[in-house]
């Protein structure tokens, strides 16, 4: 793993490198969704301050955050066009919403930063439109926006500029799934549904990288950051990791990281990448246990398809 002054020094290259691109008239265009707090907050940041001209869209669900953020950003940069759209990323509906706003408003998108998430003791919570919760903000909800959102992303390969997708999450966890019980609901548990989301980012990542080559697709770990994501456990279990937060990244380290891999870095411009927080690929042991495999890809993407017309289908009622 680089050191981190040397993340900050190729991170300052590429906002040299940037200029001849990123003009008034030809913006570089972020979204992050799940940006109103944490790491996409802060790596929102990082690229209003890297970009030369960015265009940049903050979704989550807090209308407040994102009024803030939005005004930061375009404190941290001028000329930063900063928008905030206020969507419940659980809903494959809401998904759909945000990027007809999106296919209407840009002509192209050069990052899609996908961290949306919560942690949670519950057990399975469904929504209206019958997937539960934690599956649905890590997985169902982020690849609904990719994959509607795709055709702008390409615009920005097809021109040469910097096209990535990355989502951040849990790499590394990845291992067998209930393949008669994909959506797990008659066998669920939090350690397989972690299993279960985490192994569909990956299997999505390496089957989207494929079918777009010119595309980078990540699915990065983010190691250990100091953010709020464990306000939804109980007192006593904040309490007791409170301590190690004296080993946890800040939310303004990480952000740089995540600049890195997402625009800073031309390692990962195209292709599939499976990595840690240390930049560790992941991709090859994943794939040496036969969990990453061709017919595994389609399989749980056709399951992913058939989870969002049959979500679409409730929503609409």
């Amino acid at each position: 793993m680089p050191s981190l002054s040397a993340i900050l020094k190729r991170n300052a290259q590429s906002a040299q490198e940037l200029l001849a691109v990123s003009t008034a008239t030809n913006p570089t265009v972020g979204v992050f969704v799940g940006a109103t707090s944490g790491i996409g907050e802060h790596t929102a940041y990082a690229f209003a301050k890297y970009t030369p001209y960015p265009r940049i869209h903050i979704v989550g669900r807090n209308a407040d955050a994102g009024s803030r953020i939005v005004s930061k950003l375009q404190t941290i940069n001028p000329n930063a066009q900063a928008t905030f759209h206020r969507h419940d990323m659980t809903l494959i509906s809401e998904a759909d919403a945000l990027s007809k706003t999106l296919l209407e408003q840009e002509q192209k998108v050069n990052l899609l930063f996908l961290s949306p998430g919560f942690l949670s003791v519950d057990g399975r919570t469904e929504t209206v439109e019958g997937i539960d919760t934690k599956m649905a903000i890590n997985y169902y909800g982020r690849w609904r926006v990719v994959e509607n959102l795709l055709p702008l992303v390409e615009k920005a390969a097809e021109s040469n500029e910097n096209a990535r997708i990355v989502t951040v999450l849990a790499p590394g966890n990845e291992g067998p799934v209930n393949m008669n019980d994909l959506d797990l609901k008659n066998n669920y548990s939090l350690s397989n549904v972690n299993r279960h989301f985490t192994e569909f980012n990956s299997l999505a990542v390496v089957r989207f990288a494929q079918l777009y080559p010119k595309i980078g697709f990540l699915h990065a770990g983010p190691g250990f950051v100091n953010t709020g994501i464990a306000r939804e456990f109980p007192w006593y279990i904040r309490l007791a990791v409170q301590p190690l937060k004296l080993f946890a990244s800040s939310p303004e380290d990480s952000a740089e990281r995540f600049y890195y891999i997402s625009q800073g870095s031309p390692d990962y411009r195209t292709g599939s990448h499976i990595i840690d927080g240390s930049f560790k690929s992941l991709k090859e042991k994943a794939d040496e246990r036969g969990y990453l495999t061709p017919q595994l890809q389609e399989t749980v993407w056709k399951h992913t398809e058939d989870m969002f017309k049959e979500a679409l289908a409730k929503s609409s009622k």
